[in-house]
């Protein structure tokens, strides 16, 4: 298992990624499943000029499509 440091700056939280889960963009999309938080990059340069200017994701109206059942997390070994 590969471990972060959680760091408090200012009322923020920040984390320091091991250099094997750095991202090369500069903007990730988060989001929360259960207990897990979920960061994807987002490449702006493949959507059209001004979209996410335009789209409203805190919107409450706004839900993600059902993306049907995760398949169940391994094992670890922690011992």
């Amino acid at each position: 298992m590969t471990t972060a440091r959680i760091i408090s700056i200012d009322g923020h939280q920040t984390i320091s990624l091991p250099d094997e889960y750095r991202f090369n963009d500069a903007t990730v999309s988060i989001r929360k499943e259960g207990d897990a938080v979920i960061l994807e990059p987002v490449r702006l340069d493949a959507w059209p000029p001004g979209f996410f200017e335009a789209i409203h994701i805190d919107d409450p109206a706004f839900t993600r499509p059902v993306q049907g059942e995760a398949p169940p997390a391994p094992k670890l070994d922690c011992g």
